[in-house]
């Protein structure tokens, strides 16, 4: 699993039966003096994160389930190489692959504000689900902030076009009552009407469904909530906002009635601003998570 025989004192292995009743996939508890968090290795995925004094950042669904190679709902899963459906496939799966493979724990820092940021990696060796290689590092850095630092290198000898998004899911007490500041005179391509394109004017509300992509969108935004959320990122041109709605929700057996309890507002570059990376070219990006 690591790199390292011993974890560090702030890091536990466990596993999902343990910590909610459903076996099935290995994790990791980080607790330290500034935030709690759980992470599966399977996707690398932040299931669970809260900083000391703060109410919980991220949703986990108490329908989720804890499968190899099924999805996990909540939390940050990084979907890649490619976001929603494939384009050119639409038969492969929803949101790429990575998030329902293992990955590596590759490395550990402790930093001087008490930080602790966890390494983990990543290799794609080329298949019918995506024929170029590549190789992928995430860094997860826990303190009172999350942030993410993506690195990904196209190990194939021809290019390849990748598109990615980190799929975060924030709790909040309804999502009905939710605004989300900092997208305002943006164009996005509706899902829920074809892709048509509009421009949002004024704050993302959730009065329903809502699954819109905006291209070339600002680096920051505010969930506006009691308990304020902010994002803000390096190299994501690309912000995608989401919840199904009462109808969709109750045809999800992994939301269902809990749908009114997140938001999902994503950082990644996908259609349009999608990564052309030629042969051993890389890109990199980052997300920094708070409230």
């Amino acid at each position: 699993m690591a790199a390292f025989d011993q974890l560090p004192s702030c890091l536990t292995r466990t596993d999902s039966g343990a910590l909610y009743g459903k076996p099935g996939l290995d994790l990791l508890v980080v607790e330290t003096g500034l935030c709690r968090a759980v992470i599966a290795l399977q996707g690398a995925q932040v299931l669970e994160y809260t900083a000391t004094g703060r109410a919980p950042l991220l949703w986990l669904s108490p329908s989720a389930v804890f499968e190899p190679g099924a999805a996990v709902r909540g939390g940050v899963p990084l979907c890649l190489p490619w976001f929603g459906e494939n384009r050119t496939d639409p038969g492969k799966p929803k949101h790429g692959l990575v998030r329902n493979q293992l990955w590596e724990l590759g490395s550990f820092e402790e930093r001087a504000d008490g930080t602790v940021v966890l390494e983990f990696r990543y290799q794609h060796p080329g298949d019918a689900l995506f024929e170029a290689s590549f190789e992928c590092a995430l860094k997860v850095g826990l303190g009172k902030s999350l942030s993410f630092n993506l690195e990904l290198t196209n190990t194939a000898d021809v290019a390849a076009e990748y598109s990615w998004a980190l799929h975060s899911y924030f709790a909040v007490a309804d999502v009905a009552d939710v605004e989300v500041d900092g997208l305002s005179g943006v164009e996005y391509l509706d899902k829920t009407r074809g892709f048509d394109r509009d421009r949002l004017e004024g704050p993302q509300r959730f009065p329903g469904e809502v699954d819109r992509v905006f291209e070339q969108a600002p680096a920051e935004q505010t969930i506006v909530t009691p308990n304020p959320i902010r994002a803000r990122s390096e190299n994501c041109h690309t912000v995608i906002t989401w919840n199904p709605g009462a109808e969709l929700a109750a045809t999800l057996k992994d939301v269902g009635p809990y749908y009114s309890g997140f938001v999902c507002v994503e950082h990644g570059n996908a259609f349009a601003d999608s990564w052309q990376l030629g042969a051993g070219e890389s890109a990199g990006a980052y997300l920094e998570l708070s409230r």
